[in-house]
């Protein structure tokens, strides 16, 4: 699984290719909106608040669930909401292309050419894609290979796929339970403490750290 941002590829670079790409949120209108696995009144009881006072500081409550939200897909090499995510190469790879965990769906997969002209692929015709992975893989048919063009100097293939945990997961009533006991924790240090945690500001106690970690289920590579 690879974060936001850089992104390796491997393949024949050519005289303008680099060899990475990026991985941002995909840019939508209305801009995406994530289901918390928190909700507002959950950690309202969870700090023993008033509902008046929970009311009150709904604004800063909903920052704090989505922070640790966030905190807590960074410790666990996934994402824990469901997002769409855009994918952007220079190049294909040699064969597959490996996305993120949990993929959900490949939903675009195209490719600009030296001209601007956009060619748009097909899953089951131009590609397959893999979602029983961790992370998913997206690569072209049996005894196929990815189209061959002549790319755009820079950023010739976009693929957009939605990958996260959904609400309805079985993983919330596993391992995800444990997950969002530890977003709890670290939403009552931020509201209640509002100072850095423990010695080293960089660090949390490690009751927070070890219950937002992936634990001992790694991912077959």
């Amino acid at each position: 699984m690879y974060p936001s941002g850089q992104y390796g590829a491997y393949g024949n670079t050519g005289v303008y290719a680099a060899p990475y790409g990026t991985l941002e949120l995909a840019e939508a209108s209305p801009v995406q909106s994530f289901v918390e696995p928190l909700s507002l009144d959950e950690v309202g009881e969870f700090l023993q608040l008033p509902e008046t006072m929970v009311q009150a500081q709904g604004a800063t409550l909903l920052g704090l669930i989505s922070a640790a939200r966030e905190q807590a897909e960074i410790a666990q090499g996934r994402d824990l909401v469901v997002k769409q995510w855009d994918l952007v190469l220079d190049y294909w790879p040699f064969n597959w292309i490996e996305l993120r965990p949990k993929l959900i769906s490949v939903d675009l997969v195209q490719y600009r050419d030296s001209t601007g002209a956009i060619t748009v692929l097909t899953a089951g015709t131009d590609f397959l894609v893999d979602a029983t992975k961790q992370p998913g893989v997206l690569t072209p048919l049996y005894n196929s290979l990815w189209p061959t063009f002549t790319p755009s100097p820079t950023g010739s293939i976009l693929i957009r796929f939605r990958a996260g945990m959904s609400p309805d997961s079985a993983f919330w009533s596993d391992a995800g339970a444990r997950v969002k006991v530890g977003m709890k924790q670290l939403i009552v240090e931020w509201f209640s403490n509002r100072i850095p945690i423990g010695t080293k500001c960089e660090e949390f106690p490690y009751g927070i750290s070890s219950s937002l970690s992936h634990g001992g289920r790694k991912l077959v590579r």
